[in-house]
C-alpha cells in the first residue's frame, strides 16, 4: 500500500491525478484554468484559543456520545468500571468544573439527552437482553440534572433490535421532545425502519413511521430535526450513498419528501486505454453522515461527501472528503446552492492490501491507518439563538485529526475560514459536537485518542472540550 498526501488548492486537487501521465505538455495546457482557484467569498474571523477540558482521561468507550446540550451544559455517556452513567457538566470552562452523575441501572447499550426551551432534560437510554429485547426508557429534569422523574417505558420490541443516533432525540416546544429510532441491520418489515415517538403531556406516544426509508445505508447515523412551529425533518442516507431529507408537518404523522441538495460536480479528466488500460472510470462520490437543523431560513443540512477516483490499476484510489452545507427553500420548494464549507483538502492515494482469511481484522486496520483523513467527519450544524450557525468536525492538518469550525452570520450565505481549536495531547480528535456559549464563541466537545485513529482501541479513547473565542 503506498499513501500519497496532496494538500492543494481545491480545483487542483481533483485533475492532478488525470494529468501526469500526459506530460508537461498537457500540464501546461490545461494547468491555467484548473489550477487557478478564484476566491471563494470566505471571510476572516479572528478568533483566540480558550480553554480545554479533559471529561475522560481515556478508558471510553468509542461509541461514547458527548454533546452540548446548550451553552453551559455538557453532556455524555461515562463508563465507570462496570457502571453506566449519564453525566453533565455545568460551565465547564469554569473553576475546577465537577460532573453530576446519574447511575443508570442495567447497563444500557446506549444513552442520549437533549433540553428544551425552557431548560427540562430528557434522557433516553437503550437496553437489549437475551432473546432479541430491544427496550428504551426515558426520565425527565426540571432542574438541569438534580432530581429527575421515574423512568418511563417508550419502545419495547422481542426479536428485532433498535437502535437511535446522536441526533436522535430533539426537543420541540417546551416539554416536548421527538425520538427517532432505527433498527440494527434493517431487520424490519418494509416500510418501518424509522419510527417516531413523542413525549407530550407526561406521556410517549407512538407518531408514526417515517416512508421511503427501505434503502437506508446502515452504516451511517441519521438525523431528526424540529422547528419552532411544530415541523419535523429527517435526514439519513441511501444504501447507494445518497442523502435524502422528508419533512413532516404534523408531527411525524404523515411525511413529503424535500429531495436533496445537488452534489458539486467533481472535475476530472478520464481517457479510455491510458488510465487504466483498457478503463474509463468516473469519480465515485458518496454522501455520509447528514445533520439537519431548523434556522430561522428555514431547514439546513449539513453533511459530508467522500470522493474516489482511480489512480491506476487493480485498487488503487485518490480520496479526499469535503464538508457541504445547503438551505431548503420554502418559497422556491427546493434546495440552495450546495456550498463547500471545507477550505482545506487533502487527497491521499491508498491501494488495497490482499485480504487475508486468517486476519481480516488486520488487513481493515491496515487500510483503515494508511487512509487517515478520508473517514467520517461527523459534522455538526449548530444554530445560535441569534440565528447565527456554525459547523464542526474534525479533518487532517499537519499530520493530525483535528476539529475545526466554521462560522456564518447570514444564514448560510457566506461562510468563515476554518477556525482550528488547539487540541492538546498529540493525539488525533474525532467525533466534533459545538454549540455557541452565551456570549457567542463556539465551543467543541470531541473524542481525545492517545494516538492515531484505529477500529480497535484496546485502552479506549479520552473526552475533552475546548473552546474559541471569537471577536
Amino acid at each position: 500500500m503506498r499513501v500519497t498526501s496532496i494538500e492543494a488548492p481545491p480545483a487542483y486537487q481533483a485533475t492532478t491525478v488525470a494529468w501526469w501521465r500526459w506530460g508537461a505538455l498537457l500540464l501546461i495546457a490545461f494547468g491555467a484554468s484548473a489550477g487557478c482557484s478564484k476566491d471563494d467569498g470566505r471571510f476572516s474571523t479572528p478568533a483566540t484559543p480558550g480553554h480545554e477540558v479533559v471529561l475522560v482521561d481515556g478508558g471510553g468507550d468509542l461509541n461514547m456520545r458527548a454533546s452540548f446540550l446548550d451553552g453551559e451544559l455538557i453532556f455524555w455517556q461515562h463508563q465507570d468500571r462496570a457502571d453506566v452513567l449519564a453525566a453533565f457538566l455545568e460551565k465547564p470552562f469554569g473553576a475546577r468544573p465537577r460532573p453530576r452523575l446519574i447511575e443508570l441501572p442495567d447497563h444500557p447499550q446506549a444513552v442520549t439527552a437533549a433540553e428544551d426551551a425552557a431548560g427540562q432534560i430528557c434522557l433516553v437510554d437503550l437496553r437489549y437482553a437475551e432473546g432479541g429485547l430491544s427496550m428504551i426508557t426515558a426520565r425527565v429534569s426540571k432542574d438541569r440534572g438534580v432530581s429527575w422523574s421515574q423512568p418511563q417505558l417508550v419502545h419495547r420490541e422481542q426479536g428485532r433490535l433498535v437502535i437511535f443516533n446522536s441526533d436522535s432525540l430533539v426537543a420541540g416546544r417546551s416539554g416536548e421532545w421527538f425520538l427517532l429510532i432505527r433498527y440494527r441491520l434493517g431487520l424490519a418489515p418494509k416500510g418501518q425502519f424509522f419510527q417516531v415517538y413523542r413525549f407530550q403531556a407526561n406521556q410517549w406516544v407512538l407518531r408514526g413511521l417515517v416512508p421511503g426509508t427501505d434503502d437506508l445505508s446502515v452504516l451511517d447515523s441519521a438525523s431528526l430535526g424540529a422547528s419552532n412551529d411544530g415541523r419535523l425533518a429527517v435526514a439519513f442516507i441511501t444504501y447507494a450513498g445518497a442523502l435524502r431529507v422528508l419533512e413532516s408537518a404534523d408531527g411525524g404523522q404523515t411525511w413529503v419528501v424535500l429531495g436533496a441538495p445537488s452534489r458539486l460536480s467533481v472535475p476530472g479528466v478520464r481517457i479510455p486505454f491510458l488510465n487504466p488500460p483498457l478503463v474509463t472510470e468516473r469519480p465515485r462520490v458518496a454522501e455520509h453522515m447528514p445533520s439537519v437543523r431548523w434556522t430561522p431560513g428555514g431547514w439546513a443540512v449539513v453533511w459530508e461527501a467522500h470522493v474516489r477516483t482511480r489512480a491506476g490499476v487493480l485498487l488503487t484510489w485518490d480520496n479526499y472528503v469535503d464538508t457541504l452545507f445547503a438551505r431548503y427553500d420554502r418559497a422556491a420548494g427546493k434546495w440552495t446552492a450546495t456550498a463547500r464549507i471545507s477550505d482545506h483538502r487533502t487527497v491521499i492515494r491508498t491501494t488495497m492490501p490482499p485480504l487475508n482469511a486468517s486476519n481480516v481484522m488486520g488487513a481493515l486496520e491496515m487500510v483503515h491507518r494508511e487512509a487517515r483523513g478520508t473517514d467520517f467527519r461527523h459534522p455538526h450544524l449548530a444554530v445560535a439563538p441569534s440565528g447565527r450557525l456554525a459547523i464542526f468536525w474534525s479533518e487532517l492538518r499537519a499530520g493530525r485529526i483535528v476539529p475545526v469550525a466554521s462560522v456564518s452570520n447570514d444564514g448560510g450565505a457566506s461562510w468563515s475560514r476554518t477556525v482550528v481549536f488547539e487540541a492538546a495531547g498529540g493525539g488525533d480528535s474525532d467525533r466534533v459536537r459545538g454549540a455557541f456559549d452565551p456570549v457567542g464563541n463556539v465551543q467543541a466537545v470531541y473524542h481525545a485518542w492517545p494516538g492515531q485513529t484505529a477500529l480497535r482501541a484496546p485502552n479506549g479513547v479520552g473526552l475533552r472540550a475546548s473552546e474559541m473565542l471569537l471577536r
